[in-house]
């Protein structure tokens, strides 16, 4: 088990590393890698259709809950290795936030709660609530006694509120362990009241090298570690899934770090305290 979890970690850091190239760098490691022979079939990305899910969703959604009831106890410590990665969206997200007035907001995979705590310091008025899959984070999350703020067990691909709930729904760094996002973006959809927004935050790029080293080295490595990563999805992706759940995209942004920004918003408009 020990080998296991340090081979897990060590391939964490590899992409840790590899988040952390210019996007340059990484079309230049690409285009060395086409140059040799046979460096187009290595490199042939997943056909049209083709499906990278080499589990079911219950087998993707259990292996989550236990990586991230390892990870719970700390989470937001400075010994989290790859976690510590999810820091560097905080800030982008608060600024996001903080151009709208807002009453209620709703973070689709809070984990221990690091977003909702900074927005209940800033804004203690306001209405917060969190939902994770992993019941020790939800735990861990109402041991902080936030004011103003719930937490649910439950799941981001069947979000068990009422329609119209949220002026806000942030979700950073968790889409890439849903299964089926599909269901996220429409279930966020019908949570939010007109004129909402969804702001979203997630690991991504265009880069065929990344694509292909993602999908068939990370995800399949990590996976028989114990992990419950499912898949990187690329911007053109977020941006149909937004699309078929009846957003209308307003930002869609390459960020550095391999950070995709994504903000989209439900038609219609309402005050924040209706």
């Amino acid at each position: 088990m020990t080998n296991k979890r340090g081979n897990a970690n060590l391939i964490k850091l590899v992409i840790a590393n590899l988040i952390n190239r210019d996007e340059e760098e990484c079309i230049s490691m690409e285009a060395k890698c086409r140059a040799g022979p046979g460096a187009k079939k290595r490199l042939t990305p997943l056909r049209a259709g083709e499906s990278e899910m080499a589990k079911t969703s219950r087998q993707y959604k259990e292996l989550s809950i236990k990586e991230f009831t390892r990870a719970a106890s700390k989470y937001e410590s400075d010994s989290t290795g790859v976690y510590k990665l999810c820091r560097h969206d905080y800030p982008d997200i608060l600024e996001e936030i903080e151009k709208e007035d807002f009453q209620t907001l709703l973070d689709a995979g809070c984990g221990t709660a690091p977003m909702l705590s900074l927005l209940s310091e800033k804004y203690p008025d306001r209405l917060y609530t969190g939902i994770d899959l992993t019941p020790t984070m939800i735990e861990a999350a109402r041991a902080k006694h936030l004011p103003n703020a719930e937490f649910v067990i439950g799941d981001c691909e069947d979000l068990p509120f009422a329609d119209n709930s949220f002026n806000v729904i942030i979700c950073s760094q968790s889409m890439h362990h849903y299964p089926n996002p599909q269901a996220f973006f429409n279930g966020a959809f019908r949570c939010l009241k007109a004129g909402g927004r969804l702001i979203l935050r997630e690991f991504t790029s265009d880069n065929r090298l990344i694509q292909w080293f993602i999908a068939r080295v990370e995800m399949p490595l990590l996976n028989l570690a114990g992990y419950g990563d499912v898949k990187m999805y690329t911007p053109n992706e977020i941006k149909e899934m937004c699309r078929l759940a009846g957003f209308s995209v307003e930002k869609l942004e390459k960020r550095k770090r391999m950070r995709l920004h994504c903000v989209a918003r439900k038609p219609g408009r309402s005050s924040p305290a209706e």
